[in-house]
């Protein structure tokens, strides 16, 4: 049975992750957590991808995109880089079944076919998966992924574990949309009258244009007049 201590290791990431990481200490946290998640298991491959909803062109798709994951050096150019939900059937397996998924023969599963070639060339027996939610709306927010190589078998000790650590990565990804909602409402609240002023400027300034127009023309008409005028006095 995995001790609570293990549990402890998990938190304490998190508050080296606030630590250390000054410049972003959320992504220093989720990675502290998902290495930590790799090496209480004794698994060589963990990923934590992030769930949302992209509006583009007035359509709304589920993307997702790596936010943390061990081996960092395999990952990490790959983070932030957003792809559709639906073409990786396993995560949307994952998202859709709102509970742990446990994938058995990932080699002959249909789920995980589209990157067949790497399970067979990691040798991968197993792959968990462990669906993170918000609870305020129930919303999924991302997937933890974890493979099981060389024949290990995940225990339903390490299954509870997992999913214990996943509410606290949830809370984490939660706050992080709360402070994103936060600022996305504070540029809209300073744009939306900027948008009107700008407009009443607009129209302000193509009057005074219009204006301006307007005396050119008056004083075009002037330049020609007057000095025939002037010429005839002479």
């Amino acid at each position: 049975m995995i001790e609570r201590k293990a549990f402890l290791r998990i938190t304490k990431a998190m508050i080296l992750g606030l630590r250390n990481g000054l410049a972003n200490p959320s992504e220093r946290i989720k990675q502290n957590i998902i290495e930590e998640l790799a090496e209480i298991l004794g698994v060589e491959r963990c990923v934590i991808f992030k769930v949302a909803r992209d509006e583009t062109d007035e359509t709304t798709e589920e993307v997702c995109e790596i936010i943390a994951g061990v081996p960092l050096s395999e990952y990490q150019s790959d983070f932030a880089k957003k792809e559709r939900l639906e073409i990786h059937p396993d995560l949307k397996a994952a998202v859709e079944n709102r509970g742990m998924l446990l994938i058995k023969d990932p080699g002959n599963d249909c789920r995980t076919a589209y990157f067949k070639g790497m399970v067979e060339k990691k040798h991968v027996a197993e792959i968990l998966y462990v669906p993170l939610f918000v609870e305020e709306d129930g919303q999924a927010v991302g997937v933890i992924a974890i493979d099981a190589v060389q024949g290990k078998r995940f225990s339903e000790d390490e299954i509870l574990f997992c999913s214990e650590v996943a509410e606290l990565v949830s809370l984490l990804l939660e706050q992080e949309r709360v402070i994103l909602q936060h600022f996305r409402d504070e540029i809209i609240n300073k744009i939306v009258p900027l948008g009107g002023f700008a407009k009443r400027l607009r129209e302000n300034l193509q009057t005074t244009l219009n204006y301006i127009e307007i005396i050119h023309e008056h004083a075009a008409e002037i330049s020609t007049i007057v000095p025939k005028k002037l010429n005839k006095g002479l």
